[in-house]
């Protein structure tokens, strides 16, 4: 992360595993076929690899990238217990996912790719991406809020259910 011209490997790499995680989404879909363990593995394989990349970041730009990633992963966190615990009652399919989590994803996917390929020294013609790349990740932070409520708003009649 911190060895000259480690950004361009960075970014490409970090841009392939989003590509092929898009792929991998979409020719399930597309051939209707899916497994337990995918279903499983493809949210925490996506959880990991931004996850990671946001405290690499925030490592690298401090509070100026720290504030959107505790926001996004504080979403994360709560929209995965909220999905757990729905799943618990049975009413996993009234928080699944929705097309803004998927605009989310996309955002944040892009905004990490963009963020990733700048060099760490801010010179050259790539430090230019910091700009766009963190008005990126600040919308994408923007959509998380958007796009976790609707999941909680989802389960809300649950929630607050006295019987459960």
């Amino acid at each position: 992360f911190s060895q000259p011209q480690a950004n361009i490997a960075t970014g490409w790499l970090f841009a392939l595993a989003s590509f092929t995680d898009w792929l991998d989404g979409y020719l399930a879909r597309r051939w209707d076929i899916s497994s337990a363990f995918g279903a499983f593995l493809d949210p925490v394989s996506d959880k990991l690899m931004v996850s990671t990349a946001l405290i690499l970041l925030a490592g690298r730009y401090g509070a100026i990238v720290a504030i959107p990633t505790a926001i996004i992963l504080a979403r994360e966190i709560a929209v995965s217990a909220l999905r757990e615990w729905m799943a618990q009652r049975g009413q996993r399919d009234a928080v699944k996912v929705g097309m803004q989590g998927k605009v989310k994803t996309a955002l944040t996917m892009v905004s990490l790719t963009v963020l990733l390929f700048v060099p760490e020294n801010n010179q050259g013609i790539l430090a230019q991406l910091l700009t766009p790349g963190l008005a990126f990740l600040y919308l994408c932070a923007l959509v998380t809020i958007t796009s976790g409520s609707v999941y909680f708003i989802a389960a809300a009649p649950l929630l607050f259910d006295k019987e459960n």
